[in-house]
């Protein structure tokens, strides 16, 4: 059975030797005498020699693999990084564990939080499984029906903690019936799946709802048919909505005629969130002019300030879609900015250099949205850059998107690249921490390298430079081969906006070291903390948190 539940972990397509352990455990098993361990297997032994050897070339490597991964959105993919996160669960699995924790507080990505949960939940360490039960529980329906297919279908081995942790899961939401109903309601498809791919009982009230299709009185799901035979009736169907709290996404399929009564009552059950995604849908039916309407659009993106499950960058994305009212795209940008200030603060003196040579207007408007969200959360020195053969300074007259866009309308790809050129005017600067965009192909000199290691020697320290590659097509570029050996991490990126926010902790202070320690520090979930749970559900606005 061990041999199975290692060959598990092995990277597909890979054959990994089995471990000492292993062998000990058949030989005890056919009544040989096992020979000395010298792989500890206590969690906490295991956590020291961490710590001890935190600076091993090789633990380093796949720590900064996982790291640099987080600009790499997988889309729903989760088998595309299988391999990653079986790699560093079999080498560090100690980091592995505390880095889930980290980026549960920290991370944007829903698809890391699925791979974390399942990956946890069939480890081999008790600490590990416990951890990830509790890690489980902050899913959605539809993460956790992905969570539990991805353990099936590419891990092949749906453990016993896994079926345990769902139920846990499923009663929780179960015991309160509002919470139950909202989870059916959105999606009663993952509901069904998780009950019975892990052959789950449902209570007598989810069986009438989900597979008898038979909601008790009290249900709102009932609400749902009555919503659908109200077609013709516009005001009837708004009553139904805003009595019944019938979110957006579920409504709008039984609603023919948009009316002003329908768009405040679809308003008024919205997130946060679904009013950001879809304020270009409220734009074109009028919902900017009517005062009532525009009145609670503002409420609601004021509220999004505070809302765990606002993803930040969707509402800087958001603001192509309504630059015709500058008062509203205000009140967006003041929500990011202030959501961003909440991920942390850039405390040392950094640079942004941007490459605009030709073809590379991608790195133009990344370095735009970077520039916007540095600023924002800085507490130092600040300095942009765009370069070509030369570098041009970019000033903008404050921190608000529009002002960073009028500072960049200038800018415009063309030219060779000297990705060392912006060292001629930084030389004089004191800086602590680079942030290059770029492909990475130089051809014009001064060269990076180089002008780095002058400045360097000029101000006696080092310079840590953060690589966001925006050409994939290589495997390494020049830039990457000539860095070696220097305080020099990559990070790709595939034109994904909405994960900028995720390169925050690797920009707020320190070096890799610094976050590998920071991460370590992170506790583990344990056993405990599935009573301390935080609430799932707002029974005030329907709003599951």
């Amino acid at each position: 059975m061990l041999k199975f539940f290692w060959n598990i972990f092995s990277p597909i397509g890979k054959t990994i030797p089995q471990p000492a352990w292993l062998d000990r455990h058949k030989q005890s098993k056919k009544g040989g005498s096992p020979q000395p361990s010298a792989i500890p297997l206590d969690f906490y032994t295991i956590f020291e020699n961490s710590k001890r050897n935190g600076q091993v070339q090789q633990e380093e490597n796949v720590r900064g693999k996982i790291l640099n991964s987080f600009l790499k959105p997988s889309h729903g993919n989760l088998a595309s990084f299988s391999s990653l996160h079986l790699e560093i669960l079999e080498k560090d699995p100690i980091f592995y564990g505390h880095l889930s924790r980290w980026y549960q507080e920290t991370g944007s990505i829903r698809d890391y939080h699925e791979l974390f949960a399942a990956h946890l939940l069939a480890s081999p360490f008790p600490e590990h499984r416990e951890h990830g039960r509790v890690l489980f529980q902050f899913l959605r329906p539809y993460q956790a029906a992905r969570c539990v297919r991805y353990t099936k279908q590419t891990l092949h081995y749906p453990t016993r903690m896994m079926r345990k942790t769902v139920r846990f899961y499923l009663k929780r939401r179960e015991d309160n019936p509002l919470w139950f109903d909202e989870c059916v309601i959105r999606d009663q498809h993952s509901l069904k799946y998780l009950y019975t791919t892990l052959h789950i009982k449902p209570g007598e009230r989810g069986e009438e709802i989900l597979f008898q299709e038979a909601p008790p009185s009290d249900s709102r799901v009932r609400a749902l048919k009555e919503l659908a035979k109200s077609a013709d009736d516009p005001e009837k169907q708004a009553r139904i909505i805003a009595r019944e709290k019938i979110h957006f996404t579920t409504a709008i399929g039984s609603i023919q005629q948009i009316t002003p009564g329908i768009l405040y009552a679809l308003l008024s059950v919205m997130t946060p969130q679904q009013v950001i995604n879809h304020l270009n849908f409220f734009e074109k039916r009028g919902g900017f002019q009517d005062p009532d309407t525009r009145a609670l659009i503002e409420e609601k993106l004021k509220a999004g300030s505070q809302e765990s499950r606002v993803a930040d960058f969707k509402s800087l994305v958001a603001l192509k879609k309504i630059r015709g009212d500058a008062e509203l795209a205000e009140k967006l940008l003041q929500l990011t900015h202030e959501r961003l200030r909440n991920r942390g603060k850039i405390t040392v003196k950094t640079a942004l250099l941007i490459d605009k040579s030709g073809s590379m207007s991608e790195c133009i408007e990344l370095g735009k949205q970077l520039a916007c969200l540095c600023s924002s959360i800085t507490e130092s020195e600040f300095y942009v850059y765009a370069f070509d053969t030369q570098a041009y300074e970019i000033k903008s007259s404050g921190n608000q998107f529009a002002e960073w866009e009028r500072a960049f309308n200038p800018i415009r790809p063309c030219g060779g690249t000297s990705i060392g050129s912006p060292f001629r005017d930084l030389m004089s600067q004191d800086i602590e921490q680079i942030i290059l965009i770029s492909d990475g192909e130089e051809n014009t000199p001064p060269y990076f390298r180089p002008m780095l290691e002058d400045y360097e020697k000029q101000h006696q320290k080092e310079v840590r430079v953060i690589f966001i590659k925006v050409d994939q097509t290589t495997l390494n570029s020049p830039l990457e081969l000539q860095m070696e050996g220097k305080n020099f991490t990559v990070i790709p990126f595939n034109g994904d906006y909405y994960n900028l926010p995720n390169v925050v902790p690797l920009l707020i202070g320190g070096n890799h070291h610094d976050l590998v320690r920071e991460i370590l520090k992170m506790p583990l979930y344990t056993r405990q903390d599935l009573e301390t749970l935080p609430p799932g559900f707002n029974e005030e606005t329907y709003e599951i948190l």
